[in-house]
């Protein structure tokens, strides 16, 4: 008898031990900072920078580290960098899309907001005399920079809406493809090339007061039924250690008051979508004239 209460007792609190572990673990837990870190292009700063402000307030606990650069140079960070955000935001979406081929990003976590039109950017004298489309053919026209088009989400964009118009072959020898979208833009404001494609605002934006009109102007948009509708997507990285943590982040930056606040703070939405997120993927960057 003297034995099995001896047992009892044992087992008694060996069961309050790892209770009390468990409860430790947990308020542990409940106190420990979540750090995210979060690739952001330049383009939409001012507008990530109210979201993250307002986060942070919500949540303390979870502190947000970021990379601001040109979406050419963050992807080519999270191919290379050992250490891997947790977050992408592509301005575009094609930039994501790359990742998520090459098995970074989780498919089931992209989410898309905002939209951007297509612009055809020129000097401000505009040497090459182009009005249109059709006139990248000018003889006038020697060098188009752009950046590379299966990266840079405006540049593939505008591949698809060259070679639907029926342009992209005759004007291929005229390229200059640059390492990213800020030196294809370099080109124009330098003299050194007569047409550059970005998406309507990037750089101009003149919502922001940031404009170069004194060195480039918009020479014309490209038509919308010709290329897929750009917008801002984000999603998760496979590698993430703070899935939890990223998923509330991106449902609070995807959320309809987020997207309303961003709208206030320079977040394009060229398309006039309503202000709220919708899935990214494929079917999303499909070709509008693509036989189905």
């Amino acid at each position: 008898m003297r034995v099995l209460i001896v047992v009892v007792l044992v087992v008694l609190v060996a069961v309050g031990a790892v209770f009390a572990w468990n409860s430790q673990r947990a308020a542990r837990e409940a106190q420990r900072q979540h750090t995210l870190y979060v690739m952001v292009p330049q383009g939409i700063f001012l507008s990530f920078n109210q979201i993250l402000e307002r986060f942070q307030q919500i949540n303390p606990k979870v502190k947000i580290t970021y990379t601001l650069d040109t979406p050419e140079a963050m992807a080519q960070m999270v191919e290379e960098n050992p250490r891997k955000p947790d977050i992408f935001i592509s301005p575009g979406g094609h930039e994501l899309e790359v990742l998520r081929e090459k098995g970074f990003i989780d498919p089931a976590t992209e989410v898309a907001f905002g939209s951007y039109e297509l612009a055809l950017l020129v000097p401000a004298d505009n040497p090459g005399k182009i009005k249109t489309l059709q006139d990248l053919m000018n003889p006038e026209v020697k060098v188009i920079a752009i950046s590379k088009p299966d990266l840079n989400a405006a540049c593939y964009a505008g591949r698809m809406s060259l070679q639907n118009l029926g342009l992209w072959s005759r004007i291929e020898p005229k390229l200059k493809v640059t390492k990213c979208c800020a030196t294809s833009f370099n080109e124009i404001i330098e003299g050194r090339a007569e047409a550059n494609i970005q998406f309507l605002g990037c750089p101009m934006d003149e919502k922001a007061q940031m404009t170069d009109s004194d060195k480039a102007a918009i020479a014309c948009l490209f038509p919308r039924d010709t290329y897929y509708t750009p917008r801002n997507a984000a999603g998760i990285l496979k590698t993430s250690k703070e899935r939890a943590a990223a998923e509330e982040f991106l449902k609070f930056l995807t959320s309809p008051p987020a997207i309303e606040l961003m709208l206030k703070y320079k977040l394009r939405n060229d398309r006039k979508l309503p202000a709220t997120s919708g899935p990214w993927g494929p079917a999303q960057e499909a070709n509008p004239k693509a036989k189905r």
